[in-house]
This record gives C-alpha cells, structure tokens and sequence, in this order.
C-alpha cells in the first residue's frame, strides 16, 4: 500500500491496518473492487454496477436492435457487460404474508390486496402505472394483533433449507455480498399509509414505536445466524421516505424514533466485521443524511438527482464519510451523446476520489434509445474505468 493509498484511508477515517492487503491489481476479484473502491483505496477498476430497467425498456429496445434473447434483467446485465452485486435470500419480512387476492378486474385495471393487506389500483395498458392505493391493512391495535406473529425472527422459513449449502458457497466468492437490514419506516408506512401513519403519530405514539421496535428486534434476530456463517460485504436496506422537497419525517422523529434502531443493527454488523450498510431511498435525501449517518447506515443508493440528491453536492456537504451507488441522472440519456458526455465528465472527480459507484439513478426509462444506452456504456467504461466484463455486442 503507497502513501497515496494510506493518506486517503486516512482521510476516510479507516485505519489501514485493519485491511486485507490485497496484491497485484491484475488478480483483483469484483469482490476486491467493491471493498476497496468503498474504503477510498485505488483500484485498476471501480465495479461496473446498474440499476435495471422499466419493464417497457427491453420491449422498446427489441424494436432497435436488442436481441430478443435479452428479455430481462438478469440477460441485459450480461449483454451490456454489466456486473452485479449479490443479496443472500434471508427473509426479514412478514412471513407469512397474508394471503393474496385480485378484487376486482376490468380490461383497463385490476385491483388487488396484496399480501400486507394493502388495497391498490393498477393500469393494465401502457406503461405500467405507480399503484394507486385504496386502503391499508394496518390501522388499530387490533389490526396490530394480526401483524405480530408474523414478525416472529425464528419464524421457519426465514433462511432457506439450503442455507448451509449457500454459506459454504458464499464464503468462496468473488462478488460483493449484501444481507438485508430490512426497513424501520418506510415498510411501516406502507403498511398503515401515509396520511395514517401521521396521524399515529400523535393519536398513538406508543402503537407506532411498537411496531418500529419489533422490526428492529426482528432484522436483529433474523441476521445473527447470517454473521456468524458468512463475512458480508455490506448491509441492504429500503425506506423511499423523501419526495423531491425532502423527507416525510422530520429529523426529530428520525433521531429520537430510527436512529437508535439503526445503530443497533449496524452495531450488529461491525461486529462481525461488515462496516458499510446502505439504504434505497429516493428523492431529495439530503436533509436526513446526517441522521442516516448517526445511525451507521453511510452509504446512500440511487442518489436520485432530478429528486434533489446531488453526488457532487453531497460529497461537498458530507465529505468521505459517505459513500454512495447511483447519481447518473436517467433524464441524460433520453437528451443524448452530448448530455451524457457532461453528466459523466462532471461525476468523474467524485468517483476518482472514491467511495462512489457510479449508476444510473433509478430505472432506466423506456425514453432512452437503445443507442444511447450503449453509448452510455461505452464512454462510462472508458472515461470513469468502469467494469472488467465486455458487453456481447461489437462497441
């Protein structure tokens, strides 16, 4: 390790002591790529991660050239020379779900209840739609009632009957590994509703912290087992608790209700030696990061730039302390060549710096061209150093 590389550990508040040395760059797995890209050490290559793709996307792009074959996410990944993280398969969720049932259906809609008891509408033509929500399945104590066991951590099921098998597997691996953290907000949130989860709030504090708690204790039961068989490379979570103008939460609620919650997970984590733990959360995310960091959780995912979250502007804010996936605005690559050239000349500085991991920030949208995404690709590949896969297809 040279000066360069143990100065910016330093800078990222990492004792370089604690870390595995790796050799010659050439024998680097994208396990390697990942670790070191996230703890601000050089690398040959950063990964070459993404994010999918709307399910119109492929449909469109068959009408351009993409091969049938490529029909979904997985065989897009390797078409575009795409690598890929991994999620072990541990469930910290209901379990069971309640059961499932279409309620209604039409040539234009379908109406369902899903299997959180949360009733929605659907488009069935054209794009599909954001569901448009009816009513919700948690609302009372007595609805609580119905909830608990199903949040019980030694529930069977939870680990799949193959898990020794698996872990033996994983524990050979070349790949980043995530295990999922679960959600302490926006799960709940979709359970009850957002316009009732408000009025929780102060109608009945003491329900809602109940149920924050059993998802804590819950994730916290459910991963013990995972820590003890396997050196994850990171944490995965999922909350969607902002809109463009900021979170539905304010910062106090985040202190005094998820931090201390999340401290007890991530705590979790580090000590079986996983010290990065991100979250999916779109829009604008910024106003509660620093609550995300107080409570371990310093990586942020998709860093969604139309919705406020800014690479650029976060790092400026936060510095090395948090690492981000994402940050490529979507809306770039339906603008075209020029577009993407200035959204990836004016990330590279971030992601040489390190700790970032460049992708499109959400879904790629059916607007973007085939050729465009290509395009896309293949000036990412080169100007950022992204990848070791080749894509199938002639550049």
């Amino acid at each position: 390790m040279d000066l360069e590389e143990i100065e910016a550990l330093q800078k990222a508040k990492v004792d370089p002591s604690t870390l595995t040395v790796v050799g010659g760059e050439d024998g680097l797995t994208l396990r390697d790529r990942f670790r070191r890209t996230m703890q601000y050490q050089r690398v040959d290559r950063i990964p070459f991660f993404e994010f999918g793709y709307w399910d119109a996307t492929l449909s469109e792009w068959h009408a351009q050239g993409l091969p049938p074959e490529v029909n979904n996410e997985a065989a897009a990944y390797e078409y575009f020379g795409i690598e890929n993280w991994h999620t072990a398969p541990i469930n910290t969720g209901l379990l069971p779900g309640f059961a499932q049932e279409v309620l209604r259906e039409d040539e234009e809609r379908i109406v369902v209840r899903d299997a959180s008891r949360c009733t929605y509408e659907i488009n069935k033509k054209g794009h599909r739609s954001i569901p448009h929500y009816i009513d919700f399945g948690l609302k009372t104590r007595e609805d609580w009632k119905e909830w608990v066991d199903k949040l019980d951590p030694d529930a069977p099921g939870r680990y799949p009957e193959n898990w020794d098998e698996l872990a033996a597997r994983y524990n050979q691996r070349d790949y980043p590994l995530a295990i999922p953290i679960g959600s302490m907000i926006g799960v709940p949130r979709n359970w009850i509703g957002f316009e009732n989860i408000a009025m929780m709030c102060y109608d009945d504090p003491g329900l809602l912290e109940e149920i924050i708690e059993k998802l804590c204790t819950l994730v916290c039961g459910v991963l013990e087992r995972a820590l003890k068989d396997v050196e994850f490379d990171f944490g995965a979570g999922w909350e969607d608790i902002c809109f463009n103008s900021g979170p539905i939460i304010s910062p106090k609620f985040f202190d005094e209700w998820i931090v201390p919650r999340y401290e007890r997970i991530t705590d979790l984590l580090a000590k079986h030696g996983c010290h990065i733990s991100w979250t999916d959360c779109d829009g604008n995310i910024v106003p509660i990061i620093p609550h995300f960091l107080r409570g371990g959780i310093n990586c942020m995912f998709p860093v969604e730039v139309a919705g406020g979250s800014d690479p650029v502007e976060m790092r400026e804010k936060f510095g090395t302390d948090l690492l981000m996936v994402g940050g490529v605005c979507k809306r770039k690559l339906a603008e075209g060549p020029a577009a993407i050239d200035a959204e990836l000349e004016r990330l590279r500085p971030v992601v040489e710096e390190g700790g970032f991991i460049p992708t499109v920030d959400h879904r790629v949208p059916a607007d973007v061209s085939l050729e465009n995404y290509k395009y896309y690709i293949k000036v990412k590949r080169a100007l950022l150093k992204c990848g070791k896969k080749k894509p199938q297809y002639d550049e």
